[in-house]
């Protein structure tokens, strides 16, 4: 049986970003993925039904739980040219994971922008498990109801072991907005904050025990771990949907 994965959340300072990524630069190597040499632009459309049941169903701590997005990796000025997913979220007994479907650039921006055969284009090139997530999606989108709801951009530093049985990802100036939006890899037209700029967030995905080397950092710099979600901060603060739904204004940009 392999070992659980575990997922461990922090909200830090930028300083406290700068030293440890120091420390983790002399033990682990950078995400060469997606180029840029482990820096990368993340843009993700979230998609949740008009009475946002997927906000809701995180917030209630439903152990069983589903969502679907589409999310774009790189910047058209990186070594390698962006990349996109099709992706559902989900968390089943309380253990989270994500099936995802790369798509191409095109196929993202059409299907967020409405375009569901760019999508349903694809079933008959994508394999069994590929069919699976698209008839998923689907299923979601159209019988459940679900449409765009949230963009989230955010700049994101990864690390990882050469086995990614360990990662750390540290994730900077995230951004929302609501409503419905072009899909572009890199977008910078994004004002409204979800996280103080002075303020990363740092995941952490182990397969097995987490190094004992950053469990003492952890310790040393009294971080306690957080259930954060960034599309439910951006949906509180941002999004006027649901804002209405609980007769509360909507707040600054």
């Amino acid at each position: 049986m392999n070992p659980a994965r575990t997922e461990y959340k922090f909200v830090i300072s930028t300083n406290q970003r700068d030293r440890l990524c120091e420390e983790i630069g002399g033990r682990l190597g950078v995400d060469q993925a997606p180029g840029n040499e482990g820096r990368y632009p993340i843009i993700s459309q979230y998609y949740d039904s008009p009475e946002r049941d997927c906000y809701w169903e995180k917030v209630r701590r439903l152990q069983s739980r589903r969502k679907v997005r589409v999310r774009m990796y790189g910047s058209d000025l990186a070594a390698i040219p962006p990349t996109g997913f099709v992706e559902i979220k989900h968390k089943l007994d309380g253990v989270g994971g994500k099936r995802r479907l790369p798509v191409t650039v095109d196929v993202a921006r059409r299907f967020v922008a409405g375009e569901q055969d760019a999508l349903r284009d694809m079933l008959p090139t994508v394999g069994r498990s590929g069919r699976m997530i698209i008839n998923e999606v689907f299923d979601m989108v159209e019988r459940n109801g679900h449409e765009p709801a949230m963009q989230i951009r955010y700049d994101r530093c990864a690390f990882t072991t050469p086995d990614e049985m360990f990662r750390v990802t540290f994730d900077s100036d995230l951004l929302c907005r609501s409503g419905v939006h072009p899909l572009r890899a890199d977008d910078p037209d994004y004002t409204q904050q979800i996280l103080d700029p002075d303020l990363v967030m740092l995941e952490v995905k182990s397969i097995g025990p987490v190094p004992y080397w950053f469990r003492v950092w952890i310790a040393e710099a009294g971080l306690t771990r957080e259930s954060f979600s960034k599309y439910c901060t951006a949906v509180e603060k941002h999004d006027p949907v649901l804002r209405a739904l609980r007769g509360m204004p909507l707040t600054a940009a």
